[in-house]
């Protein structure tokens, strides 16, 4: 399986195509797209959804194809078959956030962001797997490349589901990387936007401070037309123009000022990730950027200041509402709920007091370029049920690795995506994450464009 984005219509902008041109309908794409899902089951399936919409998807499907052949189309989504990871909250579906301490639960509204999927006529074939309340990176869903390997986590379910075929675009959640974590295992594109620029309201939360939601597409355009259509309906029709055509951003390098920190920050990750990282950016020097030193904090100082904020706040939420189903919890959750309930209010306070710190420092190493630039995961993706891996030449719990060079830009609230650079080795999943100024997401994604245009 080839690392870049196919070339068969399995895109959202290949697919409006298509259906432009008559070659498919709405109604073919759900079809094709719930036989996919159905095609894969069993022992060695990527188990990438939680839940499936059959009948609501067949029906909005034949809405969609009547308002496309009337020349009535609501956008770039409209019948486009997305999923939806299954901590958000969608009316008369499972909620269950892959935990069975929420089995049976059924949420009674649509979180704001499913309702603008819905709005702008996507259709929604079912709700994608996860890690137990999106506390871990590790599973269940299963690599597309390598099914003994993790897809990522916490939505993971939603990355294989992309990248597999299964939908053409999903809506993950990130509170220390977990959308740009899976878009990496599995070579697809995954945006985590400026903190709070997507509403996280019927959303279950992690940790309330770090959260944030996200698409993730096969291509950066893809990922671009979600963006738009999301924030068009928190906005109410203004979607800064991202995506509004579905034409996706100029792909542009040239005269790009791309920051890259020092080789001492970067000595943790595998060498030959650090080595297709530093092909990417070679190649997109030869394309025009410019490749600038930064300094970035030390991810020693990173670490004291993610671990305590994320487990008192999930703690805080868990132990008010599920304390009593403590047994029920999986294993890292309740090592996590116990781990959170024992932080003091002057550990959990004087770990906030280092965000603000760390934010100065990000927006100092912003000032001079227009992106910073890291490799988006420092080890492979583990072996399915592998919790410790081997990083820079010492064991490391495979959850801190993996979070280990995304949870910065969770704590300085920056925006942050994660591409496969046109230079990626064929056959194995990769991904250079960018980071951009507070609310300069076009930015972003035009240098995202570039990078996944290489070659």
């Amino acid at each position: 399986m080839s690392t870049t984005a196919p070339e068969d219509g399995r895109t959202i902008r290949g697919l409006r195509t298509m259906y432009d041109a008559g070659e498919t309908t709405p109604v073919d794409a759900v079809e094709a797209a719930l036989a996919s899902i159905e095609r894969d089951t069993g022992d060695d399936g990527l188990r990438a959804f939680a839940h499936l919409r059959v009948e609501q998807a067949r029906e909005e499907a034949k809405a969609a194809a009547a308002r496309l052949s009337a020349g009535a189309s609501l956008g770039p989504l409209d019948g486009v078959p997305i999923a939806v990871k299954s901590m958000v909250a969608m009316a008369g579906m499972p909620q269950d956030a892959g935990s069975r301490v929420l089995a049976g639960q059924y949420a009674d509204r649509d979180a704001t962001l499913v309702s603008a999927l819905k709005e702008a006529g996507a259709v929604i074939v079912g709700t994608t797997s996860m890690d137990e309340f999106a506390l871990t990176t590790l599973g269940p869903a299963r690599n597309p490349f390598d099914r003994t390997r993790t897809a990522g986590g916490s939505s993971g379910g939603s990355a294989a589901a992309v990248r597999a075929g299964m939908c053409f675009a999903a809506i993950g959640t990130d509170t220390g990387g977990s959308v740009r974590i899976p878009a990496a295992c599995c070579a697809v594109v995954g945006l985590k936007p400026t903190y709070g620029l997507l509403p996280t309201d019927g959303i279950i939360p992690l940790a309330w401070s770090l959260d944030h939601a996200g698409p993730i597409g096969r291509t950066v355009a893809d990922v671009a037309a979600m963006f738009g259509v999301l924030l068009s309906g928190v906005t109410g029709g203004s979607g800064f123009g991202i995506g509004a055509n579905g034409s996706g951003p100029a792909a542009g390098l040239g005269g790009m000022r791309i920051g890259i920190p020092s080789d001492e920050y970067l000595s943790v990750a595998d060498p030959h990730l650090l080595a297709d990282f530093r092909t990417a950016l070679a190649a997109a020097a030869d394309a025009g950027a410019e490749v600038l030193r930064i300094e970035l904090p030390d991810q020693e100082e990173v670490k004291g200041v993610h671990w305590p904020v994320l487990s008192a706040e999930m703690a805080a939420y868990h132990l008010r509402r599920f304390g009593a189903s403590e047994n029920r919890y999986n294993a890292p959750m309740r090592d996590g709920i116990a781990a959170g309930a024992a932080v003091t209010t002057e550990e959990y306070l004087t770990a906030q007091r280092g965000r603000p710190v760390l934010r100065a420092k990000v927006d100092a190493a912003l000032s001079g370029v227009d992106v910073i630039a890291l490799p988006t995961m420092a080890i492979d993706p583990p072996e399915m049920g592998r919790t410790e891996v081997d990083l820079d030449g010492r064991p490391e719990d495979a959850v801190a690795a993996m979070v280990r060079l995304t949870s910065l830009a969770n704590h300085t609230g920056h925006p942050a995506i994660s591409v496969p650079p046109g230079t990626a080795p064929a056959g194995r999943p990769a991904g250079v994450q960018l980071i951009g100024r507070h609310y300069d997401e076009q930015r972003l994604l035009s240098v995202a464009a570039g990078l996944e245009a290489l070659g």
